[in-house]
């Protein structure tokens, strides 16, 4: 094992010792309608809520009968932080009350992180960070498309943000979902700390021989006296992939990926290989944390880039959540699942949010036609 199971051990019954109650003073709200407001108060009664159906059905069902009148929320994952996110969503009662709130759960100043950072501290933390700010620019969607907010069919999220999607949907609470990132993001530290590593997402030529370059790659890292190197796909994307592995595989393949086909790499902003193996310690102690926090049935069509199916009931998410950190992310598959409909049959106008574009630029990659009746909202 990398890491010394007791170090997670010690830092859960740690962080599970704190526990806030939220209660609104009242003279910042936003009103009745503020979404923020909702969820603070019942995570259950976002969107609409669906008749009883079969597990076959929640997991495969289209988007809705009358698409144009639905909508879909997409919340972004890690790497999308950057120092002063949020800054203009404190503006907003609700928002800063949310990030208020946040800080009360987990014990530092949130806000400030996320407008001042400093970006090293903003990256260690980006996991909470990235959550609390895509939930508080739920708030500014309210006041660009309130209609919007309350005939949403689906919700997914790109890796961490299916914690945010679930939030949305009731399956975790707010403050239930911020201690598991709470003990997630610096056990994921632990593991970036021991075995240097991360993440590439590459253009390649129509006949790029991309399993011969991982192979090649993780050969290079053994010589190198990587043990057990790896050097695999991490994350499926519409048109494109993301490999993770050991840092020397990944040397290897910015340095020779033209002779494999590859055309271009770029490094993604994330300090470890997210999405292999080599974050199973992280993953086992993650299991133990998963089970002191109370999960329920979302109320709303959550669609999880872990195997594109929807989560059917409170068992799933914890199965779900268990895989995220080892699973490789179909985040294509996921797309499909949401988009797929008849030939002419109109897309749902679909939100998708955080504090960059990447949401939208996924969807865009993956059918123009949804891409234009979609909204970024910016946090």
């Amino acid at each position: 094992m990398l890491v010394p199971h007791m170090i997670f051990r010690a830092y859960v019954f740690r962080s599970m010792r704190v526990s806030h109650t939220w209660r609104s003073k009242g003279t910042q709200s936003s009103g009745k309608d503020s979404p923020l407001r909702r969820l603070l108060d019942d995570p259950s009664g976002f969107g609409e809520t669906e008749p009883a159906q079969s597990k076959q059905q929640r997991s495969t069902k289209s988007v809705g009968s009358t698409p144009q009148k639905t909508s879909v929320l997409l919340f972004p994952g890690q790497g999308t932080q950057s120092v002063g996110m949020g800054r203009n969503l404190l503006k907003l009662p609700a928002a800063k009350e949310l990030y208020d709130l946040a800080s009360k759960i987990v014990g530092w100043d949130v806000p400030k992180v996320c407008t001042q950072g400093p970006a090293a501290e903003l990256d260690a933390r980006c996991q909470t960070a990235v959550v609390v700010t895509s939930l508080a620019a739920l708030e500014r969607a309210h006041k660009l498309r309130p209609a919007a907010l309350q005939h949403v069919r689906a919700v997914s999220g790109f890796s961490l943000g299916e914690f945010t999607a679930l939030v949305f949907a009731g399956g975790l609470s707010f403050e239930g979902a911020l201690k598991l990132l709470e003990f997630r993001n610096p056990a994921m530290n632990v593991i970036y700390e021991k075995r240097p590593g991360g993440m590439l997402s590459m253009l390649l030529e129509p006949d790029a021989d991309l399993k011969l370059a991982m192979q090649s790659a993780r050969e290079h890292a053994t010589k190198r006296g990587i043990p057990d190197a790896v050097c695999q796909v991490a994350v499926y994307l519409p048109g494109r992939k993301v490999i993770a592995g050991d840092e020397e595989a990944l040397k290897f393949i910015e340095k020779n990926g033209s002779k494999f086909g590859i055309k271009r790499t770029v490094r993604l902003r994330v300090k470890g290989a997210n999405h292999t193996p080599l974050l199973a310690a992280a993953e086992t102690a993650m299991r133990e944390v998963l089970h002191k926090v109370p999960v329920r049935a979302p109320r709303l069509r959550v669609v999880s880039s872990v195997d594109a199916r929807a989560y059917d009931d409170a068992d799933s998410v914890r199965q779900k959540l268990e895989r995220h950190m080892t699973d490789p992310c179909v985040q294509d598959q996921a797309m499909h699942a949401l988009y797929e409909r008849p030939r002419g049959e109109p897309f749902p106008l679909t939100l998708t949010f955080g504090p960059s574009a990447m949401m939208r630029n996924m969807l865009k990659h993956f059918d123009a036609k949804a891409w234009k009746n979609s909204l970024q909202i910016d946090a």
